[in-house]
């Protein structure tokens, strides 16, 4: 059996917490974990509020099929300024990752071979989007999933950046914020790393 740590740190452009339109949702459970990094369009309250709009609906949801709980986002987030997320759950006992994305929110997996990046379908959640797809991929004991938004440099050389996936996943999540904020934007990261 696996044990999945997650931990998520955001950084509001304006500085003010409650003005951060990226949320992340962690659900750790005793046989699967379950993530989301949501990035409102644009920054301030309003993109808060539409963060915590994709918040409350995914915490309320976690269990639901990827895909059918992208589709519900969607629709619960019509009439809003929209968003980009990216969802995923690990089952504990297999070691399968499911994901689903939309947008430009970067997923990547670092092990022991090259990282591995996620790919997201296009649109906006509560606009216009793709059909949601689900994908999947075998994760194991040092495994780290990183989900980040636009506000996080997504190019970056491991080698350049000595010391930034050590740690627990709060570390992690932390270093990445400090070490790749672009400055221009709300910013997150959402680490998991997976144990044994």
């Amino acid at each position: 059996m696996l044990i999945a740590k997650c931990h998520c740190v955001k950084s509001a452009l304006t500085g003010a917490p409650d003005e951060c339109g990226d949320i992340g949702v962690i659900r750790e459970g005793p046989d699967a974990c379950f993530v989301a990094l949501v990035d409102a369009l644009g920054h301030g309250v309003a993109a808060a509020e539409v963060a915590a709009l994709a918040e409350a609906f995914l915490a309320a949801n976690p269990a639901r099929e990827l895909d059918a709980l992208m589709n519900g986002l969607h629709d619960h987030l019509k009439g809003s300024r929209g968003a980009v997320a990216f969802l995923a759950r690990l089952d504990l006992s297999t070691g399968e990752l499911r994901y689903c994305g939309v947008g430009n929110i970067t997923a990547k997996i670092f092990g022991a071979d090259d990282p591995v990046r996620l790919i997201s379908r296009d649109g906006i959640v509560g606009y216009m989007m793709s059909t949601p797809r689900e994908g999947s991929h075998a994760l194991g004991p040092g495994d780290i999933l990183m989900l980040c938004s636009d506000g996080v440099r997504d190019h970056f050389e491991l080698f350049d950046h000595p010391g930034l996936l050590r740690g627990q996943a709060r570390d992690i999540a932390e270093n990445v914020l400090q070490a790749l904020s672009k400055g221009d934007d709300d910013a997150s990261c959402l680490v998991m790393r997976v144990s044994r």
